[in-house]
């Protein structure tokens, strides 16, 4: 039985989707606040800011943040969700490449782990997105703030994977073609 193109490409999304799904997990580079006095990146699990005063940069955890918010708490649990369902669908949808290639059950999964990663990714990026933009309104401090590298590559992740679905879905419509042909 030959390799489905359609199922590498997919397969290749999906890998995609992890690596930045990582990318955007693990870096402080989320959003950026410039104020008169610093200019800071905040992430999921850390913070670093520069004094413009001093030039000190220093870096520190963003734990007592994530104690006083349980949005945050949220925001990192779908990411991590996120993270880990797409290595679920990068997994399943070789699997069914390489190993399991008559299993349509494992194509469904890979499909479903595929969307489900991208839906908890779209959760954290739009809670993050909306609760940051309501503390920095709330803040009597004029900022210049956006969102940075790490934040985009989750969004890419997110898009990635819902590509990857897409496209098994579509190899599925193109099995069914073949065998309504064939009868």
């Amino acid at each position: 039985m030959e390799v489905s193109r359609f199922l590498l490409i997919a397969l290749g999304l999906t890998i995609c989707a992890v690596i930045f799904q990582v990318i955007g997990l693990a870096s402080p580079y989320w959003m950026f606040i410039d104020t008169t006095e610093d200019k800071s990146v905040f992430g999921l699990w850390k913070a670093c800011g520069e004094l413009i005063s001093t030039g000190d940069y220093k870096c520190s955890d963003v734990e007592g943040f994530a104690r006083k918010n349980d949005w945050f708490k949220a925001v990192r649990a779908m990411s991590i969700l996120g993270f880990l369902v797409l290595l679920v669908a990068a997994i399943m949808t070789g699997l069914k490449l390489f190993v399991l290639k008559d299993m349509k059950a494992v194509l469904f999964v890979a499909i479903g782990t595929a969307f489900a990663g991208a839906v908890f990714t779209l959760i954290s990026i739009a809670v993050f997105a909306a609760k940051m933009n309501d503390l920095v309104d709330k803040s009597n401090v004029t900022t210049d703030f956006g969102y940075h590298f790490a934040f985009a590559f989750s969004i890419i992740g997110m898009i990635a994977a819902i590509g990857a679905g897409v496209i098994m879905l579509v190899e599925i419509r193109k099995g069914e073609l073949y065998r309504n042909l064939s009868l």
